[in-house]
């Protein structure tokens, strides 16, 4: 998953030194013998004409510094690079001269996009928030089954998840005050020594919603599925997208969760029926396997992915969802299937699982 914001480099420097007017875009076409580029931003599409004067520089991951960035030509830009074109006067006059081109390339953005979740893979702590404190910039957070505590400073990077997305790149900044108890967390930053707190350079949150729900229907042409929230018995389209995250648990994997709700704090009350209880002598078995330990998100983690059309009508699942603009009609960022046995032991269950399987990190890395 990336972790990391929309386009927006450190080029902002080069403003400083090179008064003028400046877009960031991504470029659509190259035009190297007649020293053009198109440009793709959100005042349009804008052709940009480069001189002589024109400085090209690519800008470098982790280097501050515009003076030492390397040069670039113009024919080595290539569509889907982004770029900040910097000019002077009016964005529609022509022609649209650029004074400074600061280019990113697909290249750059693909290995900083593999650093950056190498980084998050080490430093990054996910959870649920069960606490705030915007006087002392504190987050208190459930990591698995640890209490972890997000301390942010000044310096801290806060960005908010769009109602009907959990990419990083569609997120608005934010700040401390705008997280709610039971929001969804992903935390950046160093943890002390004994993990119990984590110096926050960048927070993720969100409110995402957790449901056990039963397929009625599935459209693999619109990727919407028709589901019944088990809980609430209310109908609910699901959209599944190429960023959902599904998997699906193991016979074997299920029936040992489905033990060790049964025998711990997520015991479902007897006789609840199909997906809400088990009979006494399937009870007695379960309770043999003692309490929930482990690390669930981690094991889900390493389940290889799975389909849409892996899944079928009537199957059950547990789902973690945008909220969605519309409540009735939300946008899947995590599906577990395969969770029939755990939701007969423990049909409250759902929540404990997929806050633990937290926006596709495992909650409580080590």
């Amino acid at each position: 998953m990336k972790l990391f914001p929309a386009f927006l480099f450190g080029a902002m420097i080069v403003a400083a030194q090179t008064p003028s007017n400046h877009l960031p875009g991504t470029v659509t076409a190259v035009n190297a013998p007649n020293n053009q580029i198109s440009v793709k931003t959100a005042q349009g599409e804008l052709t940009f004409t480069a001189s002589d004067r024109t400085q090209i520089l690519r800008a470098q991951a982790g280097v501050a510094d515009p003076k030492q960035w390397p040069k670039m030509t113009l024919a080595q830009i290539a569509p889907g690079d982004e770029v900040v074109a910097y000019y002077r006067g009016a964005a529609d006059q022509k022609p649209l001269v650029a004074t400074s081109l600061v280019v990113r390339t697909k290249a750059d953005f693909g290995q900083l996009a593999q650093q950056q979740l190498e980084d998050w893979k080490k430093r990054g702590r996910s959870g649920t928030v069960s606490a705030v404190d915007p006087t002392a910039k504190t987050i208190i957070m459930k990591a698995g089954q640890r209490t972890v505590t997000v301390q942010a400073d000044d310096k801290t990077t806060i960005r908010r998840y769009s109602p009907d997305s959990a990419k990083p790149e569609d997120a608005k900044a934010s700040n401390l005050a705008s997280i709610q108890v039971g929001d969804q967390v992903n935390v950046l930053g160093n943890r002390s020594q004994d993990g119990a707190t984590v110096q926050a350079e960048m927070i993720y949150a969100g409110t995402f919603r957790q449901i056990a729900a039963q397929i009625n229907s599935i459209d693999p042409a619109t990727g919407e599925m028709k589901v019944t929230d088990l809980a609430t018995k209310k109908p609910l389209i699901v959209r599944v997208t190429p960023d959902s995250t599904m998997k699906k648990l193991p016979e074997a994997m299920a029936q040992a969760l489905a033990r060790r709700y049964q025998g711990g704090r997520g015991a479902a009350p007897s006789g609840a029926g199909r997906f809400g209880g088990q009979s006494s002598a399937d009870r007695a078995q379960a309770a043999s396997g003692g309490g929930r330990g482990g690390d669930i998100g981690q094991m889900i983690d390493r389940l290889p992915s799975i389909q849409l059309a892996d899944l079928k009508a009537k199957d059950a699942v547990m789902i973690s969802t945008t909220t969605g603009t519309d409540p009735g009609k939300v946008t899947a960022v995590m599906l577990l299937a395969g969770v029939e046995p755990v939701l007969t032991a423990a049909p409250t269950a759902t929540s404990d699982i997929m806050s633990g399987w937290n926006l596709g990190g495992g909650g409580e890395a080590q």
